[in-house]
């Protein structure tokens, strides 16, 4: 048996002697562990008794119950992409041989790769066929690489897109971004054409978001304002739990709720009190956070000191509280009867609401005119009740138009009718995969890549 060159300096006798004294250790710890695994487990002899002196381990008595902390403080380390391994070749004192390592400490440095720019050029040759008598040129597929004849890649676009629409960054900060970190020089027209680009390649998903908020059961809408070009349009979000629908419109009227809807619209339309929704004749529920912070405002103007105020918003207020605590009939009982329950439970609210609100309706009050809100949309102020799938408040599309709303107050708006409907696309891409949870770049990327 050969040694290795390290181990040449000493004999082979003694390197056995080593072994079979180490395998003598090995056999009696492996015993020696095996009785105090025994003892534990209460199966071997018992310890000695501890002398008189040691006090017994007594529990305290703690006066309240203790919170276990269920996730520690200590941040979990990541998934190494690379590792780089340090060891001593030699003793560092006396240049003696090393053994075996041991694994001592890891440390990990997050860091992100130098990204220069990656220009790849193909070069496509073509190749005289002494058969045919031509010249024969290759068909190279560039789909999942490139979009049509761009000369930017989808993982470029997909980039763009994202700083763009989820990142809310202007075209003069990508422009920047793309020159400092990647050594990218684009004119902010390139930066344009791509986005117009992922939009254009992005409008049958777009129809199809706007197909599927039309066959959903329960629809957020709400609008913000918006600029074109200087002048002042809207943006109308329409939301589910899955999707989001995002459309620039010139005016703010029922014109766009029903461009949207269409007529084969039958679920539960769900929106603040603005009167162009009123168009859909379907279930329709009004928001509470905004009827109750009405309320809430009227009483601050009026600085509490006007007591009939105060008793009427709290007896609307205990309403709407015994209207949410509904858990909804017994689930044993025929669908049916189920129903029918609910909506003799919703009535039985309405009616409460219209006996608090009627009799200021004739007199002059400070709540006469949110009485007469409450009675001219007391049909759709207690839908939530009759569909346990509907929620009492607005705050999915509150929350679903917010970001639209920040992206207007960095950007300042659009330039053209192009921009905006490319924004609009965008907007409902990306809040899509927002609500879905994915990805952005991936999804964008992969959207890409499916285009031929």
């Amino acid at each position: 048996m050969s040694l290795p060159n390290d181990l040449s300096s000493r004999s082979q006798g003694e390197l056995i002697r080593i072994i079979y004294e180490q395998r003598d250790q090995i056999e009696a710890l492996t015993v020696q562990v095996a009785e105090l695994r025994s003892q534990i487990k209460g199966q071997g002899p018992k310890q000695d008794s501890p002398p008189s002196w040691v006090k017994p381990n007594v529990k305290r008595k703690r006066t309240g119950e203790r919170k276990h902390r269920t996730e520690g403080y200590a941040r979990t380390l990541d998934m190494p992409t690379k590792r780089v391994f340090h060891s001593c070749a030699v003793c560092p004192d006396c240049g003696g041989l090393l053994g075996t390592p041991n694994v001592s400490y890891t440390r990990q440095v997050i860091e992100i790769p130098e990204t220069p720019v990656e220009i790849t050029e193909h070069v496509i040759f073509k190749r005289w066929c002494f058969s045919c008598k031509k010249r024969v040129v290759p068909t190279v597929n560039f789909q999942g690489i490139v979009v049509g004849q761009h000369r930017f890649g989808i993982r470029l676009m997909g980039l763009v897109s994202l700083l763009k629409e989820a990142c809310r960054q202007p075209i003069e900060t990508i422009q920047s971004y793309l020159d400092i970190v990647h050594n990218l020089h684009l004119s902010q027209g390139a930066l344009i054409n791509m986005l117009h680009t992922v939009a254009e390649k992005g409008k049958p998903t777009y129809d199809q978001v706007k197909q599927t908020i039309r066959e959903s059961s329960c629809v957020h809408a709400d609008e913000t304002g918006g600029r074109e070009n200087g002048k002042n349009r809207y943006t109308w979000s329409f939301s589910t739990p899955d999707v989001q629908f995002v459309v620039y419109g010139r005016r703010r009227n029922q014109e766009v709720v029903a461009d949207v809807l269409g007529e084969e619209f039958e679920g539960v339309l769900v929106t603040d009190f603005y009167t162009a929704y009123n168009i859909y004749a379907g279930f329709h529920q009004r928001c509470w956070v905004h009827f109750l912070r009405d309320i809430h405002d009227l009483k601050t103007q009026l600085k509490g000191r006007h007591p009939p105020l105060n008793v009427w918003a709290k007896k609307v207020k205990v309403v709407y509280e015994q209207a949410k605590a509904y858990v909804g009939p017994n689930r044993s009982l025929p669908v049916g009867k189920q129903e029918q329950e609910r909506i003799a439970k919703q009535q039985v609210f309405q009616d409460q609401l219209r006996q608090i609100c009627e009799p200021y309706l004739t007199r002059e009050s400070p709540m006469s005119t949110l009485c007469g809100r409450a009675i001219s949309y007391l049909s759709e102020l207690f839908v939530f009740v009759r569909f346990a799938s509907v929620p009492s408040d607005n705050n999915a599309a509150e929350r679903a138009v917010r970001h639209l709303v920040i992206a207007r107050k960095i950007s300042g708006g659009t330039r053209s009718a192009k921009g905006s409907e490319t924004k609009s696309i965008l907007a409902s891409l990306f809040g899509t995969w927002r609500l879905q949870q994915k990805n952005p770049l991936q999804a964008c990327q992969l959207l890409l890549s499916s285009c031929p």
